[in-house]
């Protein structure tokens, strides 16, 4: 009966999603225009399938080497790139853009995009600082555009179901949540991530998806962090490719998490650890929607059963219902703020070995 109700349960203690008026009619959004900006890896092996999945066209792509966009518009059959935000974003058919370009440049390319009015999804992380992503907030705000970070792991079919079990109160109450996110960072993506300090190493790759997994999962809002983080062996004194911290949430529950870049043949694991049982989930943390979910209650282990799903394109379809008035992104900006305020923290606190407090920006 627990199971069940489980299942069918909404997320207790939240207020549904509020519908935002919508800025573009919902029978439109088939054959909905979208430039990329960022030839990115990524984009290349997911985003663009993801779009064109929800009935989306991706029509032009910009890279400030032109023939880098040039390469991925021909590769991908996409019809027109540039090397030039201002001509990408002056084209008329393009109501929204995904933006996979470094991180430093993520700022400029948000407040761009809200001052031409067009609906921005933002890989993560929202910025290198969270001073920055709240003015990407606030400016998207005013200019009634949607802002949503693809922050995929919320839509896993295991991450969701977890959620609702915990708020439905089916191990109790929470105390702990446990993440392990690590592996041997592939050779296409070992550039910038861990070459320039400014793009903020382990903590802006992996440290921004693990606090929002757990700040979906718990309903909560990292408070303090502790850390430990070097750079073991692709990475540097400045460039930390290997990093455990425990956070305090705002509810009171702990929050453990191992990343690495350097460890490679290791199986994710998300967790949760409750006053009348634990859910366990193996594999999860993946591009793909892959991994298994237990409950273990009164020493029995139950698997539950769940359905694979495209992680990206329900973060896409998500994003366009937030567009015609229907729903909400499955990561706002707010969103991926809080998430940069918590992996803010856990660099300071890796950095000074002390304790450090998470920045709270209205």
């Amino acid at each position: 009966m627990a199971l069940r109700r489980a299942k069918n349960s909404i997320h207790a203690g939240l207020a549904p999603a509020r519908p935002r008026a919508p800025t573009v009619a919902i029978e439109s959004l088939d054959g909905f225009g979208w430039g990329l900006i960022g030839a990115s890896t990524i984009a290349r092996e997911y985003m663009v399938d993801a779009i064109r999945r929800s009935g989306g066209r991706p029509l032009s792509v910009m890279s400030h080497d032109g023939a880098r966009a040039a390469g991925f518009a021909r590769d991908l059959d996409i019809p027109d790139s540039c090397s030039d935000l201002d001509a990408l974003l002056a084209d008329r058919r393009i109501g929204a853009v995904y933006i996979s370009s470094t991180n430093t440049q993520h700022r400029h390319q948000v407040l761009a995009a809200a001052a031409a009015g067009k609906h921005v999804l933002c890989d993560k992380p929202l910025a290198t600082r969270s001073t920055d992503a709240l003015k990407m907030v606030r400016a998207c705000e005013k200019a009634g555009v949607v802002l949503a970070v693809n922050h995929h792991l919320r839509s896993s079919p295991v991450h969701q179901t977890m959620q609702r079990m915990i708020a439905a109160g089916e191990i109790g109450a929470v105390r702990s949540l446990m993440i392990v996110h690590a592996g041997y960072l592939r050779p296409v993506l070992q550039s910038w991530r861990i070459k320039d300090a400014a793009e903020g190493g382990i903590y802006l790759d992996l440290s921004v998806h693990d606090i929002d997994l757990a700040s979906f999962l718990l309903e909560q809002t990292p408070v303090t962090a502790v850390a430990l983080g070097a750079g073991v062996a692709l990475g540097s004194n400045t460039v930390h490719d290997h990093a455990m911290y425990a956070l305090k949430m705002s509810g009171g529950t702990f929050v453990q998490v191992h990343e690495s870049f350097v460890t490679p043949d290791v199986e994710s694991q998300v967790v949760a650890l409750g006053s009348e049982g634990a859910l366990i989930a193996a594999g999860t943390l993946a591009q793909r929607s892959t991994g298994t979910l237990m409950r273990r209650v009164n020493g029995r282990n139950e698997s539950i059963p769940l359905r694979a799903n495209d992680l990206y394109a329900d973060t896409v379809e998500q994003f366009l219902g937030a567009i015609a008035g229907t729903g909400s992104p499955r990561a706002t900006g707010r969103d991926g703020l809080a998430a940069l305020a918590g992996a803010e923290a856990v660099g300071k606190a890796a950095s000074t070995g002390r304790a450090a407090a998470v920045k709270r920006h209205e």
